[in-house]
Formats: C-alpha cells, sequence, structure tokens
C-alpha cells in the first residue's frame, strides 16, 4: 500500500514537472522587419544569414531564426531568390528539390501538398538516423520559406510542433 502511494505521488510530481515546464516555454510572436510573415516561437530566436548558391558563382542571403527548448529545435529560415531564377522554375519542381534536398540524409515520410492564396507547400516528415524533422516548406512568389521542427521519433504529432507550424502566416510589409 505504501508503495503504491509513493508511486502515485512520483507520478503526479513527474506530471506536475513536465506541466511547469510547458508553461515555462514563452511562445512568442516572431516578425522580422522585410520577413513578409509572422510566426509563433517558443522563445527569442538566435538569427543568422548564411548564403546560398543559386545558380553560377552567385549566392542569396538566407537568414535563419532557431530557437532550441530542450532536445527540440524550432527553425524558420527564409530566402528571396533572384527574379531571372524565380521565373525560370515552377513552384512545384522548387518545392520539389527542396523537398528532396532535406531528405538526402533521411527517409522520406507523409508528404502533404499545401495551398495557400498565391503560394504553393508541402509538409513532410523526415526520419533521420538521429532524430526526426517535421517540415512545412512555402513558395510565394521568388521568396522560399522553410519550417522545421528537429527531434525524438514522433516530433511532428506534439503539440508545440503543430502550433509552431499552424502560426506561419505570410504578411503583407
Amino acid at each position: 500500500m505504501l508503495q503504491a502511494l509513493v508511486s502515485i505521488g512520483l507520478g503526479f510530481v513527474m506530471v506536475c514537472a513536465a506541466a511547469a515546464d510547458a508553461a515555462a516555454q514563452n511562445w512568442n510572436e516572431y516578425r522580422p522587419e522585410n520577413g513578409g510573415f509572422r510566426i509563433e516561437m517558443p522563445g527569442t530566436p538566435r538569427t543568422n544569414v548564411v548564403p546560398i548558391p543559386v545558380g553560377g558563382d552567385e549566392t542569396a542571403p538566407m537568414t535563419e531564426a532557431v530557437v532550441e527548448a530542450g532536445k527540440v529545435s524550432y527553425l524558420v529560415s527564409w530566402l528571396e531568390y533572384p527574379d531571372r531564377l524565380s521565373r525560370a522554375v515552377p513552384a512545384e519542381q522548387v518545392l520539389d528539390r527542396v523537398r528532396d534536398g532535406m531528405a538526402a540524409d533521411g527517409m522520406l515520410r507523409s508528404e502533404k501538398v499545401l495551398a495557400g492564396g498565391n503560394s504553393a507547400g508541402r509538409e513532410f516528415l523526415v526520419i533521420q538516423p538521429s532524430s526526426n524533422a517535421a517540415v512545412r516548406i512555402w513558395w510565394a512568389g521568388s521568396r522560399l520559406y522553410q519550417l522545421t521542427v528537429t527531434g525524438d521519433p514522433g516530433i511532428e504529432a506534439q503539440p508545440d510542433t503543430r502550433r509552431f507550424l499552424d502560426s506561419f502566416n505570410l504578411v503583407m510589409p
């Protein structure tokens, strides 16, 4: 009987600790200047700009915003392609190439086609050796947006993952 009460008490403490961890995440709207979007993130992101090859010797700056929350990483990135490139390739082909590149070191699962106004998108899961990545990509005009939540298997079904992915909206400047 005493052992059962101790087990119940420990279970209650663990549930309370998990609830406190979830409540401790301070979700904020992230809306970068000239980003063209808004999204909710579980903290203040670190930003980084990375040059991405876009053909020949040309590069374009990709901005990344990342929040690490324990073993989970939330990333949103955006990249403006030059007009000559964005007009030359259909949106579906751009999305296919991005998806294939992101899944190159893993296994692609559960792809879904998305549409929203004048943008096209995809949502998919990449199973990797040490983690999973729930990914949503959008192509709007000449801009590519990538949303990625990386964590343990099952990360794609977690409420915080859904909140992050579902909170993304394109906004007018």
